[in-house]
């Protein structure tokens, strides 16, 4: 008997002590955005950025892509942050930031290496596009919910792949949703796992909500509007193909959502043909 019940035990306790030893997420975002707030002079913000040299490698490629290449391309670190501006420049250091925890296999969840942060990217940009066209004024916010919405599943792949014939024997038997089977399995699903990430890692109450409720933006303790728009973000790139692993497959549409946000077939289709196309050009410049 004592045998049965250790066996059954959800490792909840071992997967929020693993979360715990996460490293940092790079702090180059909370140092520029003070800066960019009081307009400081463009060469203090070089300055902070030249500090991380993959992040201003970044930040280049993207200010000499065809979509921000203007009369003369930028030459230099200082050229291409003043071409781009606040909001470009942010989202660039928040997609390289998420790449390093992002980029590999999760098996897990049936992820090859990249796809995981392929999906997070055109969640991010969907999930911006989405605010741009219900005219929010939280753009940033949203993207930024959107690129980290699956970061919990760095932690709980591990375990989702240990436990994934059980998770699925779930599924089938009592007809739940995965993120259902994953908490009642492991004791924690990955938005509730990614909400506390991002809460560790000082994201605004916004942006951690967005994440902890990107499956069910109706019960968002905060901005519940920014939690739809990642949801709805979240499953038309998965409808695209992309990075969608076994877990998008395996959770129940919410329609309503998607009438919320007065998002009807045609504009489904034109946000995703606008991000197929964004998604590529961002991959170049932030992949190469």
């Amino acid at each position: 008997m004592e045998h049965a019940q250790t066996a059954q035990a959800k490792p909840v306790d071992e997967i929020l002590r693993v979360a715990e030893k996460l490293p940092p997420f790079p702090d180059v975002v909370q140092k520029v955005m003070p800066l960019l707030e009081r307009m400081a002079p463009v060469e203090d913000i070089e300055a902070v950025i030249r500090y991380d040299q993959v992040i201003a490698a970044k930040v280049l490629a993207l200010a000499r892509s065809p979509h921000y290449t203007r009369t003369q391309p930028a030459k230099s670190l200082k050229d291409a942050i003043i071409s781009l501006g606040q909001r470009a420049l942010v989202e660039v250091i928040l997609a390289a930031c998420s790449a390093r925890f992002q980029d590999h296999a999760v098996q897990g969840y049936d992820l090859r290496e990249g796809e995981l942060w392929e999906h997070a990217v055109g969640t991010a940009i969907m999930a911006d596009r989405i605010a741009e066209r219900i005219g929010s004024p939280e753009r940033l916010t949203a993207y930024t919910a959107g690129l980290l919405h699956d970061i919990g599943k760095i932690v709980l792949n591990h375990y989702v792949d240990h436990y994934l014939d059980r998770i699925i024997e779930t599924v089938r038997t009592r007809k739940q949703s995965f993120l259902d089977a994953e908490r009642d399995i492991l004791g924690i699903d990955h938005q509730e796992l990614g909400g506390l990430i991002a809460t560790r890692w000082n994201f605004p109450a916004d942006v951690v909500s967005g994440i902890a409720h990107h499956h069910s933006p109706e019960e968002a303790d905060g901005n519940r509007q920014v939690a739809a728009v990642v949801y709805a973000a979240n499953r038309m790139v998965a409808a695209m193909g992309i990075g969608a692993g076994v877990d998008g497959f395996l959770n129940p549409n919410q329609d309503h959502v998607f009438e919320t946000l007065g998002l009807d077939g045609r504009a489904i289709e034109k946000l995703m043909a606008d991000v197929f196309v964004a998604l590529d050009e961002t991959k170049k410049f932030l992949s190469g």
